[in-house]
């Protein structure tokens, strides 16, 4: 249309300028004879000026193109040509070549480099992290049906055990629950491992843990390896569970004993950490926070990167069969997350291997808790139990082992059953036991069924589960609990704590 003003096709932006804020390097290279024509500031900042010269003389320091180059494909196929390329010290770079005709009518390739070793590292830790989770629900899982039918075995052996008296069975019956516990330990660090486990976190000194456990550590060491260790009086107290701090400590400073078959120096460091933005940038999983940390160093046989790969997760080993379950490292990662810590390992093949632990510090010391004296409690006289489990091996057992005490027990297989029960009951209902997990209906909402017919209803979860598992079935934190596998004894030490004798 005349008079109209026609557009403008001067560019708005100066593109050096464009280029030059850009933290890729860009180069422009004469196909010809690979002399850098132009760089943009990041590429001076890093390689320094190159004007003229060609680009694998002063970047590579050789005579001829680096073997990876793809300058003349780009230039044949008229298109972006990308190459990652692995670097001698350990940076992975993603190079793209890309034809750009210049004014004169030559050609030249605009040469860009992304460095992507950061980002593989983070999806290799991602990938990682989901893995270990994955393995963390199967283990949980696996633990969880194993506890059930360990309990049942433990529980009747003990209670056949006890009738049996002087029999010649009473001591094979004896072995047969023996067996069943120590089962039921193998898969209590499979939930350690899946954090599913009741942790009793608490002011903990480590300096005081270690020094406790000094002669300990020295005699299962050995005397063929030198055990340093190095205490930092400024180190703080942790917040954790002792029992499994305990465990950490024991776990590696046994597998670094196993690394050391012709002898060594174990070194044990302790120290305060503060890990700031940086530090969590370049360590996936960390936290910005204040910890003490726990440092155990062998001077072994070392660990290879593949192996450090999968070092954390259960029954993977390199040991013999038979000389170990594949546990070890697996119970101290499990611990070691539960605790809202973290945990590195650095190694090399023939120098050794360095486990860096980290615990939450607790910046104000907490005052320990007196202990308060208690009492032992007679169970409580013609007191009646509603059991709800649907496992049958499990509800027939923990019934006869409190009809054994005396009580009236009703059982149900699940909460609506159970509520059914509670409706036809006329002479009341002093405590539910149930299972964390039923079919039907969720215990939480069961047992607030229970209370709205009977307020003063009692109330013990049972659950081979723990922690957020419990929590996000609705089960509130203060509520009393019971963790499978459990002996017939703490069943009846618990009702008896819940239910006080009555005259």
């Amino acid at each position: 249309m005349a008079g109209s003003p026609q557009p403008s096709h001067t560019p708005l932006y100066d593109p050096q300028v464009l280029l030059n804020s850009q933290p890729v390097i860009v180069s422009v290279i004469d196909p010809a004879d690979h002399s850098v024509q132009f760089q943009n500031r990041t590429s001076l900042d890093i390689f320094g000026d190159m004007a003229g010269s060609s680009c694998h003389a002063r970047v590579a320091g050789q005579a001829a193109p680096c073997d990876f180059c793809r300058m003349p494909e780009a230039l044949a196929k008229d298109e972006v040509v990308s190459k990652q390329v692995d670097m001698p010290d350990g940076r992975q770079l993603l190079i793209h070549w890309a034809k750009a005709p210049t004014k004169d009518g030559r050609v030249h390739v605009i040469e860009t480099i992304v460095d992507v070793s950061k980002r593989k590292h983070e999806e290799e830790s991602l990938r990682q992290s989901q893995k270990m989770e994955a393995l963390g629900r199967l283990a949980a899982g696996i633990a969880h049906d194993f506890h059930n039918l360990l309990m049942v075995v433990i529980g009747h052996a003990q209670r056949v055990a006890q009738q049996l008296g002087s029999h010649p069975c009473h001591h094979e019956v004896e072995m047969i629950g023996q067996a069943g516990t120590r089962a039921a330990a193998l898969t209590k660090k499979l939930l350690t491992f899946s954090r599913r486990q009741v942790l009793e976190q608490r002011d903990v000194p480590l300096n005081g843990l270690i020094r406790d456990m000094e002669d300990i550590l020295r005699r299962l060491i050995g005397e063929q390896i030198q055990t340093v260790i190095v205490l930092d009086p400024r180190a703080g107290h942790v917040l954790g569970d002792p029992v499994q701090i305990e465990q950490v400590l024991l776990n590696l400073a046994l597998n670094g004993r196993d690394a050391m078959a012709e002898g060594g120096i174990l070194t044990i460091e302790t120290g305060n950490a503060d890990l700031d933005e940086t530090y969590v940038r370049t360590h996936p999983g960390s936290v910005v926070g204040h910890y003490v940390k726990l440092v155990i160093e062998d001077t072994g046989c070392g660990i290879d990167a593949e192996t450090l790969r999968h070092i954390f997760e259960p029954f993977f080993s390199t040991k013999e069969s038979g000389k170990g379950t594949g546990l070890g490292l697996a119970t101290v990662y499990g611990i070691v997350k539960e605790s809202r810590g973290y945990i590195e390992v650095t190694s090399q093949v023939g120098r050794g291997s360095r486990f860096t632990v980290l615990f939450p510090r607790v910046l104000t010391s907490m005052e320990e808790a007196e202990p308060v004296a208690t009492s032992r409690v007679v169970p409580a006289a013609c007191a009646t139990i509603l059991l709800v489990e649907d496992d049958e091996g499990i509800r027939r057992l923990v019934a006869a082992v409190l009809r054994d005490q005396g009580y009236e027990v009703l059982a149900a297989t699940d909460g609506v059953e159970a509520l059914q029960m509670l409706q036809l009951r006329k002479g009341g209902c002093d405590l539910l036991i149930t299972d964390v997990i039923l079919p039907r209906m969720k215990a939480a909402v069961l047992a607030q069924g229970a209370k709205t017919m009977f307020p003063n209803i009692k109330v013990l979860y049972l659950s081979g589960y723990a922690g957020d598992m419990l929590l996000s079935h609705g089960v509130d934190a203060e509520a009393a609990y019971l963790q499978k596998p459990f002996l017939p004894q703490a069943i009846i030490e618990k009702v008896a704590e819940l239910l006080p004798a009555r005259a």
